[in-house]
């Protein structure tokens, strides 16, 4: 399977992490070939998707566009090949290889990266290959798309208003979309093109902290499936604006 990692070579963060992508593939013994595909920049996406969007709504709104472009260009990329191909953000870092499986139209291999704490779903979620558990991908740092998948982001791009992709590539319009558990890919958390840490005076950082509070009744839940954020430096708990 194709393999690409959405890369910004001007940015020292995103080169440096690519290159953990790359070697931590090549220690779990991942043979496909990979290509870096230079990301779409903050200045240019609107050229690529000049289409109604939601990015407004969020703190980085040029990065959030840029990212929704980069991920598009590699759907055109997928449908053009006529094959199924993995898509790697440059923050991607593979603890496990990739699972020889049969799966549908898209597939998550990648850790959630951030909570999402006015859409959260409590439902304990299966091992293997199963629906994605929550709204959508909570990131999408690694993920396996299908042609036929790829063609219908494509179209939907045209005639649903945009918002962050992985937001936008949700569960409720999409219900084929998968994931595979115990995730094989996780995500650095040393830093975020797109997502900011809020100001604890913003009211979806004060919903945050209800949620992840140790007396709240989703603490265990949090604890057992999302520990590796709550137990992350402030720093890198990356919330979605």
């Amino acid at each position: 399977m194709k393999t690409f990692i959405i890369r910004i070579s001007s940015n020292k963060d995103s080169v440096r992490s690519a290159e953990q992508t790359l070697q931590t593939a090549k220690d779990v013994g991942y043979t496909e070939p990979i290509e870096i595909f230079e990301a779409i920049k903050p200045n240019d996406w609107k050229q690529i998707l000049p289409y109604p969007n939601t990015f407004n709504n969020y703190a980085r709104p040029d990065n959030v566009g840029a990212c929704f472009a980069s991920h598009y260009l590699l759907w055109k990329k997928c449908v053009e090949l006529d094959e199924p191909i993995l898509i790697l953000e440059h923050d991607a870092i593979f603890k496990q290889n990739i699972p020889d499986i049969e799966f549908d139209m898209c597939v998550n291999f990648g850790r959630p990266s951030y909570i999402r704490p006015n859409e959260m779903v409590y439902d304990e979620p299966k091992d293997g290959l199963d629906i994605v558990n929550q709204v959508n991908y909570l990131g999408h740092h690694a993920y396996a798309i299908k042609p036929n998948a790829a063609k219908i982001f494509c179209e939907d791009v045209k005639k649903r208003t945009l918002s962050a992709n992985d937001v936008w590539m949700d569960k409720a319009t999409y219900p084929w979309l998968e994931e595979y558990r115990p995730f094989p890919i996780i995500a650095d958390t040393d830093f975020s093109t797109v997502q900011l840490m809020l100001p604890d005076e913003n009211p979806l950082k004060q919903k945050y902290d209800e949620v992840t509070d140790v007396n709240s009744p989703h603490y265990d839940y949090l604890m057992k499936h999302f520990s590796h954020l709550l137990k992350a430096p402030q720093s890198e708990r990356h919330i979605d604006v």
